[in-house]
């Protein structure tokens, strides 16, 4: 189709006569001003293709951006839209240009206009007519398959991409829109495609001479390119069977409606125009119109199911708002764009988005529904389209590290808020910890903020945890178990197994019976917890072939001075042990401390038993005998395997004087890491706190009385009576 070649004179005319007196900013001192009136005039039209002008349809004149610049300073007396005014202008010599559009890099169906004329002089007083034609600018491309039942039987997909500098895109099969490029640039023209038979890809640059000729992307060039299969080898690339450069120009007498019609496109929005929201991570959205001549209408639909704003909901058209009806949108965020704008936009601010509320049951949709866009009277070509704003729940989790549960109380750690599905900060202020104690039916909060802790050991030892926002939502719950509060056996020292020995004499020395007081009921040794350094105490040892006789004396046994019940730990400072003899006569240099120990004896002490609970501290109740001036001690640690967790140490100041009573007193375990479980629990009491020991440490050859088995000659120094021991559990 050919359209016939037209001109319109709006009369580019020099009006001489104004007749009014100033002096103009070009500094040219001109009494009489004259002026420009701009028509403009199309070039002769081409057969019509594929997205050419023809079919986008030509902007108006007064669509038109006009510039009248000094020719010589290059200075702007005019820059500014299309008028029918007179543009005035004192006497010089100036360029004319008249355009239309943004001349974009690449970009589908977007032409560029443009006219000039240069060098147009004027004088003072006198008149001329001049004409500006005006064509397109920049230059485009199209892409016809041929035979696309070939190109379909061979590729589950396919296209050309138009590539320019670093932007591209692509012509696919029966698209009827084209490429525009800015005139003289350097496209290429590549083949993608997706083979149906292996599902490889299939790339190749597109080679034709027209593609090499600068020419084909002149100003104005339509470069119309035909693609076909051809029985060759490879047999499955494409090739160009035919490129074709045309002419486009500019009508300017075609009438506004034939320009293209609003194109609607959204920033923010996903998939299916959706907005994901989660509640207290608020985000902006705009739904974007693209126009050929400013807005002239908008109807819309608001469907929020947000109970804040459902006051909104309706049905709209842009032109009849209110005022009142506008500053409601204002109020909760919505910005409608105004009538006339050229470039509107419906904007939904961090306001909004701010304010929707999610539910603990699912997502809560609000729509924005876009049901028509006037401009250059006519409609958007997407007819109905529905944005939904989907709120969806912070998603937040709680958790309680192992070292935060104890046997009375557990803490819980803050929630952990996945990353973009909540704000940390928004949430806490709307925050509460719960606990549950009927498995769920029913929720308790916390009574320390985060911390849950009862007065009395508590019979139940599970529970669940939570987090609840906003009395609304929910977080998954946690399982809890608290520690079982675990005493020490034999706590009482009331169990204690006396183990009768005999050392065979070797004539004419007879055979010696001793006995070891081992703190554990008989047969229970393999299981006890509890053991004594009596070994070292009554051990003997080989010289030359010949044993030296210990002293046979236990350094740790029971008394019957018990604080409660009938028996409690007795343990003194030896002044013999490891093979040196209890003389009466003289000290051979085998002292060492009683000690009472969890664990066991093998060639030395080997401490620590198994154990799984945390205690805050160890009670017990002690009566002490200091030889001269001494002090005891008490130590106690948990392990992690080899690492200490918690120690503590109980020694009191020396002191001389003989206890005459039990006393109790209470040793801590201070932890240094609290965020792991134990394995191990270490308790140790010793008759003595010193590391060496001298002559002035016992008195030698004095009697000590054990139960059952009677008197023995000992040298003996500091006695510590130990009895009902107890782990304390106050967390």
């Amino acid at each position: 189709m050919f359209l016939s070649t037209k001109k319109l004179w709006i009369g580019m005319a020099l009006v001489a006569s104004l007749g009014y007196s100033c002096q103009h900013e070009d500094g040219l001192g001109v009494e009489a001003i004259t002026g420009f009136k701009v028509a403009l005039v199309d070039e002769p039209s081409v057969t019509e293709t594929r997205s050419t002008p023809q079919e986008l349809g030509k902007p108006t004149v007064d669509k038109f951006k006009l510039k009248i610049a000094n020719s010589a300073t290059g200075k702007s007396i005019y820059d500014a839209g299309y008028t029918k005014d007179i543009i005035k202008a004192s006497a010089g010599v100036y360029d004319v240009t008249a355009s239309f559009g943004d001349n974009a890099v690449l970009a589908y169906d977007a032409p560029y206009y443009e006219g000039k004329k240069e060098d147009i002089a004027i004088e003072e007083g006198d008149t001329a007519s001049v004409t500006v034609e005006c064509a397109v600018a920049n230059a485009l491309a199209s892409v016809t398959f041929e035979d696309s039942e070939k190109f379909k039987e061979l590729y589950s997909s396919y296209a050309v991409e138009v590539a320019v500098e670093n932007s591209s895109l692509k012509l696919n099969d029966g698209d009827k829109r084209s490429a525009y490029y800015r005139a003289n640039s350097k496209p290429t023209f590549t083949f993608k495609g997706v083979l149906k038979a292996n599902g490889k890809s299939v790339e190749a640059e597109l080679e034709d001479e027209k593609l090499s000729d600068p020419a084909t992307f002149a100003a104005k060039a339509h470069c119309q390119l035909t693609l076909a299969l051809k029985e060759m080898v490879p047999g499955i690339i494409p090739t160009i069977v035919k490129a074709e450069v045309d002419t486009v120009t500019v009508s300017a007498t075609l009438p506004m409606e034939w320009l293209p019609a609003p194109k609607v496109s959204a920033t923010g929005f996903g998939e299916n125009r959706t907005l994901d929201v989660y509640e207290t991570v608020p985000t902006e959205a705009s739904i974007d119109f693209t126009l050929s001549s400013p807005l002239q209408d908008m109807d819309f639909t608001v469907n929020f199911a947000d109970e804040n704003l459902k006051s909104l909901n309706g049905d709209y058209t842009l032109s009849a708002l209110t005022n009142e009806q506008r500053l409601d949108f204002v109020n909760a965020g919505i910005a409608l764009p105004i009538m006339g704008e050229e470039k509107p936009s419906v904007k939904f601010s961090k306001t909004l988005t701010g304010a929707l509320l999610a539910t603990n049951e699912g997502v809560v949709n609000n729509t924005f529904t876009l049901k028509s866009v006037k401009a250059n009277d006519r409609t958007n070509a997407d007819s109905v389209l529905t944005y939904t704003i989907a709120t969806h729940k912070p998603e937040f989790t709680v958790s309680v590290l192992p070292g935060n549960i104890w046997t009375k109380e557990f803490t819980v750690e803050e929630i952990t808020v996945e990353e973009g599905k909540g704000d940390l900060n928004s949430l806490k202020e709307k925050l509460v910890y719960q606990y549950s104690d009927d498995d769920g039916s029913s929720w308790k909060e916390l009574n320390d903020t985060r911390r849950q802790f009862f007065d009395v050991l508590p019979e139940k030892k599970n529970y669940l945890v939570r987090a609840l926002y906003r009395d609304e939502i929910v977080s998954e719950t946690n399982d809890v178990e608290l520690e079982v509060p675990t005493q020490l056996p034999n706590s009482g020292m009331e169990d204690w197994y006396i183990e009768a020995k005999k050392k065979s004499g070797t004539w004419p020395f007879k055979d010696k019976t001793y006995y070891t007081y081992h703190p554990y009921a008989e047969g229970a040794g393999d299981s006890s917890w509890w053991d004594t350094n009596n070994d070292k105490a009554q051990g003997g040892t080989y010289a030359l072939g010949i044993w030296y006789e210990g002293c046979f004396a236990s350094c740790v046994s029971y008394t019957e001075d018990a604080h409660e019940g009938s028996k409690a730990a007795l343990m003194y400072v030896s002044g013999c042990g490891d093979g040196y003899a209890n003389t009466s006569g003289s000290y051979v240099g085998g002292a060492m401390v009683g000690s009472l120990f969890l664990g066991s004896y093998d060639s030395g002490i080997v401490q620590g038993h198994s154990f799984a609970s945390r205690p805050t501290s160890l009670s017990f109740w002690y009566k002490y005998k200091p030889y001269n001036s001494d002090a005891f001690k008490v130590v106690v640690s948990l392990k992690n395997g080899e690492k200490e967790i918690a120690t503590g140490t109980y020694e009191p100041q020396a002191y001389s004087k003989e206890d005459n009573g039990y006393a109790q007193a209470m040793v801590d375990f201070n932890y240094s890491d609290e965020t792991e479980k134990p394995t191990t629990i270490c308790v140790q009491f010793l008759a003595s706190n010193k590391t060496s020991l001298s002559d002035d440490d016992f008195e030698k050859g004095t009697t000590i009385t054990y139960p059952v088995v009677g008197n023995w000659t000992v040298h003996m120094g500091s006695v510590l009576k130990i009895d009902d021991i107890s782990l304390v559990y106050d967390k």
